[in-house]
Order: C-alpha cells, then sequence, then structure tokens
C-alpha cells in the first residue's frame, strides 16, 4: 500500500517568476488566528481585491450572531516574509449599520 503524499508545488506567473503567497490572518488585537496555508496572488492588488471579499462575506456571515463585529476583528494581511502588506476592518453590513441608527 503506498501512502498519499501532498506535495505542494509552488505557483508560476507566466514568465517563469514564482508568485507571491499571502496569509490572511484574523485578529481582534489579542487573539489572531493565523491562516497556515496562505494563498498565492499576482500582487498586494490581487491579495487586497481577495481580502475585500473575504471581510465582506465573513461580515455578513458574523453579524448574525454579534452585530458589533466590526468593531473589534480585522484581517491581517502578511506576505511570505512576515511583514504585514496591509490590515483590513472587518465591519458591520449596511442592514445592521442602518438598525444601529435608529
Amino acid at each position: 500500500m503506498v501512502p498519499d503524499i501532498a506535495i505542494e508545488c509552488p505557483a508560476y506567473a507566466q514568465e517563469g517568476h514564482l508568485l507571491p503567497r499571502y496569509y490572511f490572518q484574523l485578529t481582534d488585537g489579542l487573539t489572531k488566528i493565523r491562516d497556515s496555508g496562505g494563498q498565492v496572488f499576482a500582487d498586494a492588488a490581487a491579495a487586497r481585491e481577495h481580502a475585500t471579499a473575504y471581510t465582506d462575506a465573513f461580515s455578513r456571515r458574523a453579524a448574525r450572531f454579534n452585530g458589533n463585529v466590526g468593531l473589534y476583528w480585522s484581517v491581517q494581511v502578511v506576505d511570505e516574509t512576515g511583514h504585514q502588506v496591509f490590515t483590513l476592518q472587518l465591519r458591520a453590513p449596511a442592514r445592521a449599520r442602518r438598525d444601529r441608527k435608529s
């Protein structure tokens, strides 16, 4: 019996250069949920696009349980060297923001 072996091949751009890997870590300032696998994108702009969609989807789901999710949690995007590229604050969906204003 041959064991299953997972081999991760590096992602290459068309020019043959390695694509950078970005890690998306959730944090509330005290707790950090690390992304152990990361994802490969062409550049930081593509990673930001993904992070924006991720934070929007996460915020919508989390708002069902806690309407104040955006007050505490953010997504820190870190590159392969451990350098923080940018941070996006999670925010309450538009409906939840309107409800709080009332």
